[in-house]
């Protein structure tokens, strides 16, 4: 890992007002390319579907990484979204483009994982393309249990 100052960043607990932000990196082309749906989504459908998915249920969890030398602007987002038939999470983990390759992508998601992946079950899928993604979910401990043609699917071992 990259030497990060840990008194630079934050993690923290999103709340409602980070709507924008988290819509703004998700939008992303760069971001879109490797997520589940790669449209882009209309920020009048995705304020309410972000209230109702992590306000209204205490089932999902969202955090997002604020970068104290940006003015605390949210930089990266992580997403734990409960799945029954797993009976565990589904992790997702986003960062602005303009922050890429400075190690913290490993950064976050080892802070999450430290903070909820020994009591929980943790899982990603990740398209296949995502070379980048996939070495930094194995680098977290994560490991390949099936692939398709498109997702490998792993899951989070401690």
């Amino acid at each position: 890992m990259k030497n990060i100052e840990e008194k630079t960043y934050v993690i923290r607990k999103a709340d409602k007002e980070d709507s924008r932000r988290i819509w703004e990196i998700r939008n992303h082309p760069i971001v879109r390319k490797y997520s589940g749906n790669p449209e882009e989504i209309p920020f009048e459908k995705h304020v309410p579907w972000f209230i109702k998915k992590y306000f209204s249920r205490e089932d999902n969890r969202c955090f997002v990484l604020e970068s104290r030398n940006e003015n605390s602007l949210a930089i990266g987002y992580c997403r734990l979204d409960f799945n029954k038939e797993l009976n565990g999470y589904v992790i997702s983990v986003a960062l602005d483009v303009n922050f890429h390759g400075r190690g913290l992508g490993h950064y976050f998601l080892n802070k999450i994982l430290r903070q909820f992946g020994d009591e929980k079950n943790i899982f990603a899928e990740i398209k296949k393309g995502n070379i980048s993604s996939i070495k930094l979910f194995q680098k977290n401990n994560f490991k390949i249990y099936k692939e398709d043609e498109e997702n490998c699917y792993l899951e989070y071992k401690t």
